[in-house]
């Protein structure tokens, strides 16, 4: 969860984010990096919730860095009392690693093709990877994309020539969150029309009962098994409201 989306730390975690976590889970046991002990960095990592569902999956000596550049001194003295062997920091790490995530990261900066470089060129080993999301077409945006300090939303094809601009070559990529593409045209067409306004909260304002995120959940994992097949074993990108891709340095031989 972004840090600008917390409301209340008590809160049920939203079914989106829930089954984001689980399809980012198995895409990287997938492509086979969760079981290597190396180091890893979270751009952008917000409250580390993900980092700390990632941690249980890993090897007892990989690490994860959660850096955020919105880590206040009261974020980083209350973060510092994690138990669950993460570190947490606001600027960039001088370290390498072997593992970036910039989950639904670079939509919130100005020059995002600068700042994938920078990363790419300065903290990424020569033989690792990095796995991007992003909020999928322009066309989606709306106020509520402006309440979470977006720049921008990604066509597909945007992002990747973004990603190869920045020196990283796509292994894999698809879309995810299909059924909700169209929701999200439903009500960017509506507020263009003045018939809607968009909730100005994020994830963080999640008041769904225990059965209705249990629900919600269950039908985004299922669907997210679909985006998983298709991201991994053709070249097909089902459209999705989020887009993502799995990628290494360009020129790596494996």
């Amino acid at each position: 969860m972004d840090l600008i989306e917390r409301v209340d730390t008590s809160s049920n975690r939203h079914p989106w984010e829930i089954a984001r976590c689980r399809f980012f889970l198995r895409l990287l046991h997938r492509m086979d990096v969760d079981r290597m002990p190396i180091r890893w960095l979270d751009v952008g990592a917000g409250d580390a919730w993900f980092a700390k569902q990632l941690m249980k999956s890993l090897p007892p000596a990989a690490q994860i860095a959660c850096w955020d550049i919105n880590y206040s001194t009261t974020d980083l003295a209350q973060l510092a009392q994690d138990q669950s062997g993460l570190t947490f920091v606001a600027d960039r790490p001088d370290d390498h690693f072997g593992g970036i995530l910039m989950l639904d990261v670079i939509e919130h900066i100005h020059d995002d093709l600068s700042f994938v470089r920078d990363v790419v060129d300065n903290a990424l080993d020569e033989r690792g990877w990095a796995l991007i999301s992003v909020p999928a077409y322009q066309g989606l945006f709306t106020s509520h994309d402006t309440a979470l300090r977006h720049f921008r939303r990604y066509a597909p094809r945007e992002c990747t020539e973004l990603l190869r601009a920045a020196g990283l070559a796509i292994e894999a990529q698809g879309g995810l969150f299909h059924t909700l593409l169209p929701v999200r045209g439903v009500q960017a067409v509506k507020e263009r029309l003045g018939k809607q306004e968009m909730p100005q909260t994020g994830i963080g304002a999640w008041k769904g009962g225990p059965l209705m995120t249990k629900a919600v959940t269950f039908a985004l994992v299922s669907e997210s098994r679909l985006s998983l097949i298709l991201g991994t074993q053709t070249n097909i990108v089902l459209p999705g409201l989020s887009f993502w891709a799995f990628c290494r340095r360009t020129g790596v031989d494996r």
